[in-house]
Parts: C-alpha cells; sequence; structure tokens
C-alpha cells in the first residue's frame, strides 16, 4: 500500500474523520509509514512509546502487559485504528503489545512533533480525548464478553468482536487465531470450545482451518450471541 493510500484512508475513516480538516493537515504530513509482515511485533508492553501509531489495512492482535505472562489474547484489531495515545498522554509505557496476524500498514505520528497540537489554545487536545474514550469503551466491551456466564454465547461475542462483527456485516470474516488461543481468551478449555466450534460448523456458522476461524455466517452467530439466558 501506498503512503498516500494509506493517508487517505486514515484520513477518511473512524477517529481522524471526525476531526477538522485544519488539524487534518497539520497532523497527516508528520506520519512515517511503515509496514509489519503477519508475525511481526509492531509493539511491545513495557517499552517506553512516543509515537501515535494509525493502522490503515490489516489486522492486530493485542495482549496485556499489565496481568500475568500467559495473558491470552484480548482483542483482535482491524483497519482502522488507532494505538499509542495513553503514554503520551498519561505518561509512561505502552500496556498493550501488538501482534501482525496479517500484513499491516500503519502510520506512525512521533510524541515531539504531536505535542504542539496539544495547546491548550488550539482546544485540538480534545480530539485525543476521544481516542481515550474510545480505548475505555472497548476495554469494558471486552469485559462484558467475558461476563457472560453461558460458554456458547461467551464463545459467539468474544468471536464476532474478534471478527469485527458485531454490526451489520454479512459476509464471511476470517479471524487469524489458533483454536487454542480463541479458547483462552473465551476463558475455556480448549475441549470445551472446540466442542462449541465444531457444534457451529455443522451448522454452517464457522469454519476452522490452519489460517483461523471463519466467520462464515456473522448474523447466525450474532443470534447465537443474543438469544435469552437459558433459565
Amino acid at each position: 500500500m501506498y503512503r498516500d493510500e494509506g493517508l487517505q484512508i486514515l484520513a477518511g475513516q473512524g477517529w481522524l474523520a471526525g476531526t477538522s480538516e485544519e488539524f487534518r493537515e497539520l497532523f497527516l504530513p508528520m506520519a512515517r509509514w511503515r509496514r509489519f509482515a503477519a508475525g511481526t511485533v509492531v509493539t511491545l508492553g513495557g517499552e517506553e512509546a512516543d509515537d501515535i501509531i494509525g493502522m490503515a489495512s490489516g489486522v492486530m492482535a493485542f495482549t496485556s502487559a499489565l496481568g500475568q505472562p500467559d495473558t491470552p489474547v484480548m482483542h483482535l484489531a482491524r483497519a482502522v485504528y488507532w494505538m499509542g495515545y495513553g503514554p503520551i498522554l498519561l505518561g509512561g509505557a505502552r500496556v498493550v503489545s501488538a501482534e501482525a496476524r496479517s500484513e499491516v500498514w500503519v502510520a506512525s505520528f512521533p510524541k515531539a512533533r504531536l505535542l504542539p497540537l496539544l495547546d491548550d489554545t488550539t482546544g485540538w487536545w480534545r480530539y485525543f480525548i476521544r481516542l481515550v474514550g474510545e480505548y475505555g469503551n472497548m476495554s469494558a466491551t471486552i469485559a462484558s464478553d467475558l461476563l457472560i456466564p453461558e460458554s456458547e454465547r461467551r464463545c459467539a461475542a468474544v468471536l464476532l468482536r474478534f471478527g469485527g462483527c458485531q454490526g451489520a456485516v454479512t459476509a464471511p470474516v476470517l479471524v487469524p487465531v489458533t483454536q487454542g488461543e480463541f479458547a483462552a481468551s473465551a476463558n475455556l478449555s480448549r475441549n470445551s470450545a472446540g466442542k462449541i466450534l465444531r457444534g457451529w460448523a455443522a451448522q454452517g456458522l464457522v469454519e476452522t482451518g490452519y489460517g483461523g476461524i471463519t466467520i462464515v455466517d456473522p448474523a447466525g452467530l450474532r443470534t447465537v450471541m443474543e438469544r435469552p439466558l437459558a433459565r
């Protein structure tokens, strides 16, 4: 992906699309354009960070650096997605690690060049606070998914979130995680999660393969997630 194409995607979707044209004209030229191959580390939890990163293409897996070393994948993010703003606004090191699960193209924006945009006289600092709010909403969604008591509904919620299929998506989506990773992320044993996946496969809801888990019927899987809790 060429730099201009990627920056146009970042400008037209998600967080940056909600900012003013004047802000975007100052912000976008700061970008350093980078490619990450599948399986490579994009950011590492605990590192001292000085940039904000916008993902224009691809899928990244996130794990928390705040928990135990064996903490499973907590979220899969798909473009367009922004990260790295916490250390700039709150100070300290990164609290999550990110790994590319496909070819990923990102723009990084160095802290030294961003700081003038946080000047109180511009009011643009509110745009960055909005990013923190979006992160808080995602964190709450992750917690809500894991609080679903029924295993099958919890698995459906996690898989739909990983695939970005909570909304009106109807086309099949590949979720690039192993069955073991998926089971751990849904707080289940691999055997229990495998049984659920086999049942869904028999219903035509998913397919499992070497590349991950494909959500074949997102609407059908949403029906599983939304069904009333058994009494």
